[in-house]
């Protein structure tokens, strides 16, 4: 339908599909924002018109034909390399027109051409995580009905882990799904290979951050919880508002994903469903995903609060200390 609106702007089409466009425009608020800035761009160019084909046309100042032939012939005595000559059998004046139309046409296809490449990276993304919700979902039918739980120490204490894990029992193909085509890691994704648990725990200290830090691919997965002094693992209760896994989190703690550009990050959430949030902190629960209730990144505070680090992140624990008096 979008194609069709540079067409509805200049009055090109036929009846019915001109139809078409505006019973749809009355129902898609999104379309109709394209159209806006659509028009909005045509509008400096003077081409649109209110979908009928009746451009409102603007008359040119009086005398401007005579003044500006008067003007060429001046130059033209003064020096005649001033008068323009045909080139390759167009005149420089057909040259100028060609090439804002050309310029026109670039700025209408390549952002529509970069929009679809981004929608399509987000719902491959999101196919990758919805990959990651069946093997969670079958993990969890496995052990009681349990999430894998990143341990508190040793070299699985981060929260990649779950990577090893999952391609461990089989329940993920391959490890390119661990990859977001819109990540840094994408470069790699035909060559990514999730290590072995054996591998993380014999790997030497030195070297150990590194393999942390890329065990859980591009996303990122969500820590235990912290209660009554206890560190416990998030049992499937099909929560409609808790994150599971993430496009990873920034550096900094709090920080959105950089996977698509900062402009958000696909979430797979605990009911299964997978979603595309611009912000980090859920409306309807309060819920930073990123950082727990306290306000840094570790294990959450009580069994709602959901906590998704980076593959080398740690369920770090802390504990308030008495206010001074």
């Amino acid at each position: 339908m979008r194609d069709q609106l540079l067409g509805y702007l200049l009055g090109a089409l036929e009846p019915a599909e001109r139809e078409e466009v505006e019973a749809r425009l009355l129902i898609d608020a999104e379309l109709e924002e394209d159209l806006a800035c659509l028009r909005g761009k045509l509008d400096n160019l003077g081409l649109a018109s209110d979908g009928d084909g009746d451009n409102e046309r603007c008359d040119p100042p009086a005398g401007l034909a005579a003044r500006t032939c008067n003007y060429v012939a001046a130059r033209a005595t003064v020096s005649p390399k001033y008068v323009p000559a045909p080139v390759g059998g167009w005149r420089v004046q057909d040259m100028v027109v060609g090439g804002g139309i050309f310029l026109a046409a670039c700025m209408l296809i390549f952002p529509a051409i970069a929009q679809r490449l981004s929608s399509a990276r987000i719902t491959n993304c999101q196919n990758n995580l919805r990959a990651i919700g069946v093997a969670l979902q079958q993990y969890s039918d496995y052990y009681g009905g349990f999430f894998p739980l990143v341990p508190e120490q040793g070299p699985l204490a981060v929260a990649g882990m779950y990577g090893p894990v999952l391609n461990e029992l089989g329940l993920v193909e391959g490890s390119a799904v661990l990859v977001c085509p819109s990540s840094p890691l994408a470069a790699e994704r035909e060559t990514f290979m999730v290590p072995a648990l054996a591998k993380v725990i014999e790997t030497p200290a030195a070297e150990l951050p590194l393999v942390q830090s890329r065990m859980g691919g591009s996303y990122g997965y969500t820590f235990g919880y912290n209660e009554n002094g206890h560190y416990r693992g998030h049992r499937n209760r099909g929560r409609v508002r808790f994150a599971l896994v993430a496009d990873s989190p920034g550096e900094q703690s709090g920080d959105p994903s950089p996977n698509h550009g900062g402009a958000g990050q696909n979430v797979l959430f605990e009911d299964m469903h997978v979603g595309f949030m611009k912000h980090c902190r859920i409306s309807d629960c309060d819920d930073h995903i990123y950082i727990n209730r306290d306000g840094y990144v570790g294990a959450g505070i009580g069994s709602d609060d959901a906590v998704i680090g980076r593959s080398s992140d740690r369920p770090v624990t802390f504990q308030r200390l008495p206010a001074r008096r």
